[in-house]
């Protein structure tokens, strides 16, 4: 694909190295540690208020660690902000499209608003994507007349128009029926199997990270204490992960009615 092709980077590393992050007496995040490889999908799991969202929004750059470094090929986050040296790329889970314009304004909107390229290029390029993402009939659509599952692909092409070094996902597959997930799912792999580019997913879809996540960890008290493939999850020994996959219901609980309240 031309826009990639001229100049396709190399795959960048994550480090997380002692993050914290509190609101108030709230601890969310707890000297998390982490490692992101070049090229790999990377897959954060956990149930719900436990971390995930906040993880992500720190590594996009949208908020700032309490204490503890986030750097990208050993450059700290701050300074790629302050000097633009790596493109972050955040897909975001409802899609976050202006409904007000078409698919297409929502694409150029990026490359207006900076004045990256003329009309022509744009153009060119919005179309490359689309067609890579198999979206090339909604150009001219309306957001209000796409389905959930196109929006997320939308939201996507918009993430890969950046030509991003690292792509964010945030619950790619919530919402989504599974037949549509499953293909949000295979979309992934592919973008990330053919341009090569680091990934991060944060999700509690299991069947999203046995298939193609390289590397997954669940959040525990605020950090990673161990990292599985999609292999060594399934055998994992720590119960807290172990119930956190295989769930289990007790309708005899006594105060079973009082769960649901």
């Amino acid at each position: 694909m031309p826009i990639f092709d001229q100049h396709r980077k190399a795959p960048v590393s994550i480090k997380i190295n002692g993050v914290c992050k509190a609101f108030g007496e709230r601890i969310v995040l707890n000297q998390l540690n982490l490692e992101v490889n070049p090229g790999e999908i990377f897959v954060l799991m956990g149930p719900s208020g436990v971390g995930k969202s906040v993880f992500l929004k720190l590594l996009a750059g949208l908020d700032r660690p309490d204490a503890g470094h986030i750097t990208i090929n050993r450059t700290s986050l701050d300074r790629v902000k302050k000097t633009n040296k790596y493109v972050l790329g955040l897909v975001f889970q409802a899609g976050a499209l202006f409904n007000s314009i078409s698919v297409f304004d929502n694409l150029a909107l990026y490359f207006r608003e900076h004045a990256l390229y003329d009309e022509a290029e744009i153009e060119k390029r919005i179309f490359q994507v689309l067609h890579m993402l198999n979206l090339q009939n909604t150009a001219f659509l309306m957001p209000s007349n796409l389905s959930g599952g196109m929006k997320k692909r939308v939201a996507l092409a918009r993430g890969l128009l950046m030509e991003p070094d690292v792509l964010l996902f945030d619950e790619p597959t919530s919402e989504l029926d599974p037949m549509t997930a499953a293909s949000i799912i295979e979309l992934i792999g592919f973008v990330n199997k053919n341009l090569g580019m680091t990934t991060v997913i944060v999700s509690h879809d299991i069947i999203l990270a046995k298939n193609i996540g390289t590397h997954i960890g669940v959040i525990q008290n605020g950090k990673i204490d161990e990292v599985y493939t999609a292999q060594t999850i399934m055998c994992a020994k720590n119960e807290y992960v172990k119930n956190f996959l295989n769930p289990t219901i007790n309708l005899e609980h006594p105060n079973f009615l009082s769960l649901l309240s």
